[in-house]
């Protein structure tokens, strides 16, 4: 991600109503397969914000990121357990973490599979591994270029990454942020098709009152993704479980 857009990150994840209705819907599915006091991984955490939620609901929760700035901004916030990572090595013994998490993050490194192995070894069998990245590179635009993004995917290519995976099974594959899928899709591609590069940032669109809508309505989708799969939307949410039979 580009230094200039860390400070404006940081606010934007714990007030804008995105990444509110996002950390709800983690939250959810991380509370959905995991018991009280289990111990949890946050692969790319950033800053730790959401490091910060699942410890103050009593797991004990880890994060490694690999930028220094959001780790040490985190720990400035008194938030415990952050690492910054130094290579694709993750300093933790084998069969460390009941839920391992990467949230979007695979698509910022541009071969995932070591990152993935080393996900693997430290979770426990019988551990959950909770991913989500944005989906359809024809969605690309101004937001993908400042994250220094390498790639978006479709539900097919990311199941594709873990198949010589056999200790991995997957067990919830859906698509999300499926309600606002059009009007985002016609934002990104008009911006595409018209070579619209006015802002920094998908955030430096205004919205106003519309921000009060989009929150209601990506809040009923979090609701609905209790109970069904989504054939498509902006991201996609991959559960995986590590197969003790298998190893």
């Amino acid at each position: 991600m580009e230094k200039s857009y860390y400070k404006n990150y940081f606010v934007l994840e714990k007030m804008h109503w995105l990444f509110r209705i996002r950390r709800k819907i983690f939250l959810y599915f991380v509370g959905k397969y995991t018991k009280p006091n289990a111990k949890i991984f946050d692969f790319g955490c950033g800053s730790g914000y959401l490091v910060g939620e699942l410890q103050k609901m009593g797991y004990d929760t880890y994060g490694l990121d690999f930028e220094k700035y959001a780790i040490d901004y985190g720990l400035n916030q008194g938030i415990n357990n952050l690492k910054l990572a130094t290579g694709e090595k993750i300093d933790y013994p084998d069969e460390t973490f009941n839920i391992v998490t990467a949230f979007d993050v695979l698509e910022h490194i541009e071969n995932e599979k070591p990152i993935i192995k080393e996900l693997v070894r430290i979770l426990k069998p019988g551990g959950k591994m909770i991913i989500s990245v944005p989906a359809y590179m024809w969605l690309w635009g101004v937001q993908d270029d400042i994250s220094h993004h390498f790639r978006r995917y479709t539900a097919g290519s990311l199941v594709n990454v873990f198949k010589n995976l056999p200790e991995l099974k997957v067990i919830r594959k859906t698509y999300f942020n499926t309600f606002l899928f059009p009007p985002i899709a016609v934002v990104r591609l008009f911006s595409k098709w018209f070579n619209i590069k006015n802002r920094n940032s998908d955030f430096d669109i205004k919205t106003g009152f519309l921000d009060v809508i989009f929150y209601h309505v990506f809040n009923l989708e979090h609701h609905f993704l209790k109970f069904i799969d989504f054939p498509f939307g902006v991201s996609i949410l991959l559960v995986l479980e590590k197969n003790a039979d298998n190893i």
